[in-house]
């Protein structure tokens, strides 16, 4: 056994730490979430296990030249869909150095050492747990904040634009046709109607698993289980719809200018509906136009995930997604369309890769 347990020890200690540096560096880089420092004293308590004699002993028995491991690279390896598929491959793959760390130290007898990664193996089942369910995590996702990965067709549902005789039939066609976020927004109407049409959409969405949002209305975002809840200038601080829809569910606001952009920022918004980039009359009292220029102008300002809309078509689409925003929303240049199905695949197409 000898020096080759230590081996063993030294090519999982580092395998350990190496996974919760990245973590930790999502943690604090990408999403700007406190759980970084939890993850930093991990690597603390880490170090704090190891005695001087083990330490040396690991390094002793380290030999890079020779393993074999070093010329392994597997083909999942190679790239990540996106940063929850990263921060999940090292969470496991430090857990499971982890529980290598602990079976080793019972051969060298080294109690301390097992105990206390023991330990530390059942706070990564339940960091896993809290860090791949948080808000910034599922919004990265579903927005495709990946240089790899296109960027999102946001269809708002409004039955006041709506010009086709079976809505929830056109839902499911442009669901299947590749929509990647879907909102439903009713301006008037009884509240029984909004709810009854949120749960048929809702349940279309997750036969699609596309995220579903709904806009304006924390209550019925939480009765129906909404993925996100959108809100606009006039709607009710974040703040206090959080109270209503708990700490889980993404609160996205609209915002009609860098001042405004900023402001939904500090108010804790989890991502930013922008414009109207274009003219539009799908707003009774429309904001001025921030144009393309003002929409670049707040991407250089804002870190969180943007969906440009306004006045958005096939004329004018590409031009906006050039810019590099993840998401670009669009209302009557489908609910008007001749074929929903058909116009949402066009749109899509030129929604070119980032």
């Amino acid at each position: 056994m000898g020096k080759r347990v230590y081996r063993v020890l030294d090519v999982n200690l580092n395998r350990l730490r190496e996974g919760l540096r990245v973590v930790e560096d999502y943690c604090r880089l990408v999403c700007d979430d406190d759980q970084a420092l939890r993850i930093k004293d991990l690597r603390h308590d880490i170090r704090s296990l190891l005695d001087d004699k083990l330490s040396a002993d690991c390094l002793a028995a380290r030999q890079v030249e020779t393993d074999i491991g070093r010329q392994t690279f597997t083909v999942t390896e190679a790239s990540r869909e996106n940063w929850p598929a990263l921060v999940q491959a090292n969470l496991k793959r430090a857990q499971e150095a982890a529980r290598v760390i602990e079976e080793c130290a019972k051969l060298i007898t080294h109690s301390k050492l097992s105990r206390g990664i023991k330990a530390l193996r059942f706070t990564l089942y339940e960091l896993e747990k809290s860090i791949l369910n948080q808000r910034s995590i599922r919004i990265h996702k579903w927005f495709g904040m990946n240089d790899k990965e296109s960027q999102r067709l946001y269809l708002v549902v409004d039955e006041e634009f709506y010009s086709g005789s079976d809505l929830l039939a056109d839902v499911r066609a442009v669901l299947k046709a590749g929509v990647g976020l879907l909102q439903w927004r009713q301006k008037s109407g009884s509240d029984s109607y909004f709810f009854e049409q949120a749960l048929a959409i809702r349940a279309l969405c997750r036969e699609f698993h596309t995220p579903f949002v709904v806009n304006d209305r924390p209550d019925i975002a939480l009765l129906v289980e909404a993925d996100i809840l959108h809100l606009g200038q006039d709607d009710l601080p974040i703040a206090i719809a959080r109270r209503l829809v708990g700490p889980a569910m993404p609160i996205g606001r609209s915002t009609h200018s860098l001042a405004q952009a900023l402001a939904a920022v500090a108010e804790g918004a989890d991502y930013l509906g922008f414009g109207p980039i274009h003219k539009t009359p799908s707003k009774r009292k429309p904001d001025p136009a921030v144009g393309l220029a003002g929409l670049k102008e707040m991407l250089t300002q804002v870190s969180l995930p943007v969906v440009a809309i306004g006045g958005l078509d096939e004329t004018n689409i590409a031009a906006v997604a050039a810019i590099g925003v993840p998401a670009v929303a669009v209302i009557r240049a489908i609910l008007q369309a001749e074929d929903p199905a058909a116009k949402t695949a066009t749109l899509n197409s030129l929604l070119q890769t980032k």
